[in-house]
């Protein structure tokens, strides 16, 4: 059988590579944006049932040195990448990347720490292998969406299981026979339904991937064996997953040309912890805000792009991570509050009788002037109770690089969440070693502000380690 797309993919994910200077300060961006979504989710309610469930020690011993962020526990790099993954997602405050419609660092950057807490791996090498599993997840979109986004699939978990275990095997230095095993063996469990978006199960499966690429690189090492054709087999991963629609092959044998991080809508940060699809229309509304001023509104138009009818699945939301799926909710406490973060995800703010009173009057239907938009545009039309309209249109949301974040909305961004689980004095240092990352300094020295431990004697657990309290909202 004609291996040649799944051989170019493994030839790529195992060769050395010199990424740009600016493909590798956006990747240390997104570690780094990242790694404040993990300290932040990991105060969500998943949290704790994740902990109760999966094998931990308190202190860092021989296969069991990956630190679960935002707690004083330790395990198995699968089981931490799984951790790790859960809570980096818990928020929805992660990055995406199109036409993956995934969440990639969510998966990669647990991943590739997970591994680098467990074997001496310098953040040189962990940017590598970020860049490498990105590429995957634009590449997989490129082939196979947004047909297999349509047909229900949460990509950040189909596509996020390969690019976890490419990202894992070039970390781990696998040669491309082992690649190939690693493939084969991580698209035999790549999952995700979006009928679980709004619920804990949609970050979980950032989890999942996370844990399962990193599972399938270490058996790949260990000289598990699997198809050589996962991509071109009539029951393989391209067929299957697109459910025998057509698809181009030609995105995946490309891997490594025109980089996908550095292309025009790859790599987007969030500046709001919603769906990615709720965001021009929250800059919207707070743009036509001030125009209303004091006015009492009655009626709110939203004309969005077919693409956002698929992910924005609730109106009127009953609990935090519903409102999170919520063009309505969204739009709603943008007017209301003048500001949609952290607290606008709340059970006191979803019960807000000011917002849920606003919400009936909201209407969202699909615009012939943005129908066919893939990046969410929105256009947002107010009409006032004395007969006054206003409206706005975003076409592109704050966050992308045409729009990319300041090192101070990054900073702002970073504290915002990390100040959910530790104190403010713990900040300072650990967001400078996170910016000094890509050096020849193993990742366990360097990131030993969040608990990560060097491989060799075992080692007391952090002392400065905050206790561990998941919040009940999520």
């Amino acid at each position: 059988m004609n291996n040649a797309t799944t051989r170019a993919v493994a030839a790529f994910a195992a060769a050395g590579h010199h990424f740009p200077p600016l493909a590798r300060a956006r990747a240390v961006d997104a570690i780094t944006d990242c790694v404040g979504c993990m300290l932040g989710g990991s105060r969500e309610a998943l949290a704790a049932p994740l902990l109760k469930t999966l094998a931990t020690v308190a202190t860092p011993r021989d296969g069991m040195r990956a630190p679960l962020l935002g707690t004083r526990q330790y395990a198995a790099p699968g089981d931490a990448a799984l951790f790790n993954g859960t809570i980096a997602h818990a928020l929805d405050y992660d990055d995406t990347n199109h036409p993956a419609y995934a969440h990639p660092s969510a998966v990669l950057v647990p991943a590739l720490l997970a591994l680098a807490a467990s074997e001496q791996m310098s953040g040189r090498a962990l940017v590598d292998a970020y860049i490498v599993g990105f590429e995957l997840f634009g590449k997989l979109g490129r082939a196979l969406n947004t047909a297999h986004y349509k047909r229900g699939w949460h990509a950040t978990g189909t596509f996020g299981a390969i690019a976890a275990a490419v990202a894992a095997g070039n970390l781990l230095r696998l040669d491309e026979r082992q690649t190939v095993n690693a493939l084969g063996i991580a698209a035999s469990s790549a999952a995700g339904l979006r009928a679980n978006f709004g619920s804990m199960v949609k970050p979980l499966h950032a989890g999942q991937a996370a844990r399962n690429g990193v599972v399938a690189a270490l058996l790949a090492r260990e000289g598990f064996v699997a198809t050589d054709a996962v991509f071109e087999h009539e029951y393989g991963y391209c067929e299957v997953f697109n459910d025998g629609l057509s698809f181009d092959p030609a995105p995946l044998a490309a891997a490594g040309e025109s980089l996908e991080i550095l292309t025009q809508y790859g790599l987007a940060l969030k500046l709001y912890p919603s769906c990615g699809a709720t965001h021009p229309g929250i800059e919207a509304a707070l743009m036509v805000r001030p125009k209303i001023g004091d006015a009492p509104i009655r009626s709110i138009r939203a004309g969005v792009c077919e693409m956002a009818l698929a992910p924005l699945i609730h109106v009127m939301p009953n609990a935090p991570l519903e409102g999170k799926f919520s063009l309505h909710y969204c739009i709603a406490a943008a007017l209301v509050d003048g500001a949609v973060n952290l607290d606008t995800f709340t059970p006191a703010k979803i019960a807000d009788p000011r917002i849920r009173e606003l919400i009936p009057r909201i209407t969202m239907e699909v615009d012939e002037r943005v129908r066919h938009g893939t990046e969410f545009p929105t256009i947002i039309e107010v009409e006032t109770q004395s007969g006054r309209r206003f409206e706005c249109l975003v076409p592109l949301a704050p966050g992308k690089p045409e729009r990319w974040f300041t090192p101070e909305q990054l900073r702002a961004k970073f504290d915002d969440c990390a100040l959910r689980a530790w104190s403010p004095g713990r900040l300072d240092g650990a967001f400078a070693a996170l910016r000094a990352l890509d050096d020849d300094v193993p990742v366990a020295t360097r990131l030993a502000p969040f608990g990560f431990q060097p491989a060799g004697p075992s080692v007391p657990a952090d002392a400065h380690q905050e206790p561990f309290h998941a919040q009940s909202h999520a």
